[in-house]
C-alpha cells in the first residue's frame, strides 16, 4: 500500500498521465482520417483494421500484448538505474508530434503510427530521465511491427520468383524431372502441377520471423553489432526456411504423395518445418557469436 501511495504522490505521475492522455486522445478518439469504408476513423482503428491476411499482418494482434510484457520486464532495470537528465526526450517527443501533424495534413495515418514510438520514447525519457527511459526504447519502437508495410505486394512477387526458380534449379540439379513456367512448377511426366502462390512466397513467414529475430537479438545479445547481425539474419533464414518448405512439397509429390503434399503437408509444414528451422538458425548464430557463454554452461554441467 505504501508503494502505491508513493507512486500517486510522485512528481512523475502528472506528466505521465498528461502525455498518456494526449496520445490516447489523438490516436484513439480524434477521428480525422477518411480511410475505412469512406468513413471517419481514428489512427488505432485504422491500424487494427490493417491486421489481416491481405496485408500479411496477422501478427499485429500480438504487438500490444508484447508491448505490455516488454514494459513490465523493463521495470526492474529501470529501478536499478540512477537519476539523470531527461531533456533529450523533448526533441524526440516534438518529432513524434510533427509526424502526427504531417499525417493529419496529408491524411496518411501511417505517418502517425511511425511517430507513435517517438512519442512514447520521448515522453518516457523526459519524465524518467535518459538512464531510466532508454530501457523503454525497444518496447516503444516495437510498435513498428504493427504498421502495414507499403510495397509489400511487390516484395511478394520477388519472393515468389526466388522460391520458384530456387526449387526448380535445385530439383533439376538432383535429378528431378521438372518444368518451370512462370510461378508454376510441374512434373515432366505430368503427374502433378503446383503454383507457387503469394501465400507460398514466404512474406508472411518473413514478417513474423523478423519480429521474432528482433526480440531474440534484444534479449540475448549485449553488443549492438551482435544485435544487428542477429536481426539482419532474419531475411536469409526466412528465405532458406521457406525454400526448404516448398522444396519438400515437390519431393513428396515426386515420390507419389502429391495429394498429401498439396493439402495436409502444405498447411502444416510452416509450423513443422519453417519456424523450427528458422529458430534453430537463430540459436546456432547465437552460439557462433557468443562461444564463451555456451562453453561456460557446458563446463558447469560436466562438474555437476
Amino acid at each position: 500500500m505504501n508503494t502505491q501511495r508513493d507512486w500517486i504522490k510522485s512528481p512523475l505521475t502528472v506528466p505521465l498521465i498528461l502525455i498518456g492522455s494526449v496520445v490516447i486522445y489523438f490516436f484513439g478518439v480524434c477521428d480525422v482520417y477518411t480511410v475505412i469504408d469512406h468513413r471517419k476513423s481514428e489512427v488505432i482503428p485504422w491500424m487494427v483494421d490493417s491486421w489481416n491476411e491481405r496485408n500479411d499482418l496477422l501478427h499485429g494482434y500480438a504487438v500490444p500484448f508484447l508491448f505490455v510484457a516488454f514494459c513490465y520486464s523493463a521495470v526492474r532495470p529501470i529501478k536499478a538505474e540512477g537519476e539523470s537528465s531527461g531533456w533529450f526526450g523533448i526533441p524526440v517527443l516534438l518529432f513524434g508530434l510533427l509526424l502526427f501533424v504531417a499525417s493529419v495534413r496529408t491524411i496518411q495515418p501511417r505517418l502517425a503510427l511511425i511517430g507513435l514510438p517517438f512519442l512514447i520514447a520521448g515522453g518516457s525519457i523526459f519524465v524518467l530521465g535518459w538512464k531510466k527511459g532508454r530501457h523503454l526504447l525497444f518496447p516503444a519502437f516495437f510498435w513498428w511491427f504493427a504498421i502495414p508495410v507499403p510495397g509489400l505486394n511487390q516484395m511478394t512477387n520477388h519472393l515468389q520468383v526466388f522460391v520458384t526458380q530456387a526449387c526448380y534449379y535445385v530439383g533439376t540439379g538432383v535429378g528431378m524431372d521438372l518444368i518451370n513456367t512462370g510461378n508454376n512448377i510441374h512434373s515432366g511426366s505430368n503427374k502433378w502441377d503446383f503454383n507457387i502462390a503469394e501465400g507460398c512466397s514466404g512474406v508472411r513467414s518473413l514478417m513474423a520471423l523478423v519480429m521474432i529475430a528482433a526480440i531474440y537479438a534484444y534479449y540475448t545479445q549485449k553488443e549492438l553489432w551482435k544485435k544487428a547481425v542477429v536481426f539482419a539474419s532474419a531475411l536469409p533464414l526466412a528465405l532458406f526456411g521457406n525454400f526448404c518448405r516448398v522444396f519438400t512439397i515437390l519431393v513428396l509429390a515426386e515420390l507419389g504423395y502429391e495429394d498429401f503434399a498439396a493439402n495436409a503437408y502444405h498447411d502444416f509444414s510452416g509450423l513443422l518445418l519453417f519456424f523450427p528451422a528458422a529458430l534453430a538458425g537463430l540459436f546456432l548464430l547465437d552460439r557462433l557469436l557468443n562461444p564463451k557463454r555456451f562453453k561456460k554452461k557446458v563446463k558447469v554441467t560436466q562438474k555437476a
